[in-house]
């Protein structure tokens, strides 16, 4: 059950949300010019008993639980003045501070089977959070406007390794980029196709580190041609140093759930990227899905796609710079953990509602976003580090989905009102929690075994 370490690792996160700290925060940002009825922990108390959501909530409510919960008494007007510009800093802050105060901190992570390379597997994703188009027009004179949330953690240890909400068209690529100068050797970096860069996997591996990727079905994949012709002068004709791979001829020669390494392979008609190449082929319900899929995409956009597209459906190939001694059988499987930020963000919208939206004043709308994103911070962590005990306790694997929402949902304005009021032992409630997720979010074993015991189990 939950280890003192475990105790001394929530109470050194809550430093960062320590009442006094928090104060002098928002006496920096403005948010607290002079004692008020509500302080600065008093409010993110409130968020936190709202899982951060104050846009669903009314006005009213809010003041009706701050009276029951902590017995202020405040009119709907001075709960409305606290989302001002002050407030928005105020919470970007703390979000900040809580990165520091992460990257500063020693997690236990996931038991591995010693045969893995990697010490942390960083997977990273964005999702975003819109305004309905029915809503538009009257989001307008709000200055309300769509965002983008950039998340990657540490599925071993449920740690946010980067996270930034942006008001802006970005580009995944540069977004992906900004992560690179915090790598540390023998970390596995996973991601969409969104995120695809020859010069960040160079990078990558000059820090030692590991990427897994997925190729566009329609990518250049080549062999270096050892008797490639040659001009009059001696010199190498450069369109015949590389001989393309035809993907399509070795498509239609595999057999579903077939798994085939290429050697050799280079990637890109410029790059000439040498790494990995590892293809699977799927069934052909997998390929009726997804060229309905691409059907659907061509409609939206008014383009079709190319013929070698639909005919390369039922592939998906993969490139990696991991040793050899990672089978090209274990790289598929690895990549399928890269769902599990899927699954958060899923969490994220679906139990936490970070992205409902009604019109409101833009500054209340920010507070939402920041405070949501603070809490899932949080939450995800402790989840992870309680489910990992388990695990290795107990063998017993807990949904992080159910873990998460019940940490946000539940457990973590309990567990912030003890940590700051002092109330009894954080051991205590988390004990509790702990036997909760043990009954509630137990797993069923799958039939290939769950992400934990493919992991353990090399």
């Amino acid at each position: 059950m939950p280890t003192p370490q475990i105790v001394h690792l929530l109470e050194e996160l809550f430093e960062c949300i320590h009442p006094e700290r928090i104060d002098d925060i928002a006496k920096e940002t403005g948010f607290i010019v002079r004692k008020r009825s509500i302080c600065a922990s008093d409010f993110l108390a409130m968020l936190f008993q709202f899982h951060g959501n104050v846009a669903e909530c009314s006005l009213q409510e809010l003041c009706v639980k701050l009276y029951t919960e902590q017995e202020i008494s405040v009119s709907r007007t001075a709960i409305d003045k606290k989302f001002s510009k002050e407030a928005v800093l105020f919470l970007q802050r703390l979000v900040q501070e809580l990165m520091l105060q992460q990257r500063q901190m020693q997690f236990p992570s996931l038991s591995l089977a010693e045969s893995w390379p990697f010490v942390a597997m960083r997977i990273m994703d964005a999702t975003n959070v819109s305004v309905p188009d029915h809503l538009k027009k009257r989001a307008a004179p709000t200055r309300q406007t769509s965002g983008k949330i950039q998340h990657e953690y540490d599925f071993l240890t449920g740690q946010t390794l980067f996270s930034s909400i942006d008001f802006r068209k970005v580009n995944d690529t540069k977004m992906g980029a900004k992560r690179i100068p915090y790598l540390e050797e023998q970390e596995l970096c996973m991601q969409d196709l969104g995120y695809f860069s020859f010069q960040q996997f160079e990078e990558m591996k000059e820090y030692k580190g590991f990427f897994l990727s997925k190729l566009r079905n329609d990518a250049y994949l080549a062999f270096k041609n050892p008797y490639p012709s040659y001009h009059p002068n001696g010199k190498v004709i450069e369109s015949s140093q590389y001989q393309r791979i035809d993907l399509v001829a070795l498509c239609e020669q595999m057999e579903p759930g077939e798994c085939l390494e290429l050697e050799g392979v280079h990637f890109g008609r410029d790059a000439h990227f040498p790494a990995r190449c590892i293809i699977f082929a799927h069934d052909e319900a997998v390929k009726e899905r997804r060229i309905k899929k691409i059907d659907r995409r061509a409609t939206k956009s008014g383009k079709q796609p190319k013929q070698v597209v639909r005919k390369l459906a039922r592939i998906t190939v993969y490139m990696t710079n991991l040793p050899d001694s990672v089978s090209a059988e274990q790289v598929v499987d690895l990549y399928r953990l890269r769902w599990q930020i899927e699954l958060q963000f899923r969490v994220w919208k679906d139990y936490l509602d970070m992205d409902h939206f009604k019109v409101m004043k833009r500054e209340r709308w920010l507070c939402h976003l920041y405070a949501s994103l603070l809490v899932v911070m949080i939450s995800q962590l402790i989840a992870h580090q309680l489910r990992n005990m388990i695990w290795e306790e107990e063998k017993m694997e807990i949904s992080e989905m159910v873990a998460v929402r019940t940490i946000a949902t539940e457990g973590l304005a309990i567990l912030y009102e003890i940590y700051r009021r002092k109330k009894k032992s954080l051991k205590d409630y988390l004990l509790g929690m702990t036997r909760l997720l043990i009954k509630t979010a137990r797993k069923p074993n799958s039939r290939k075994g769950t992400a934990f015991q493919r992991l353990l189990y090399a």
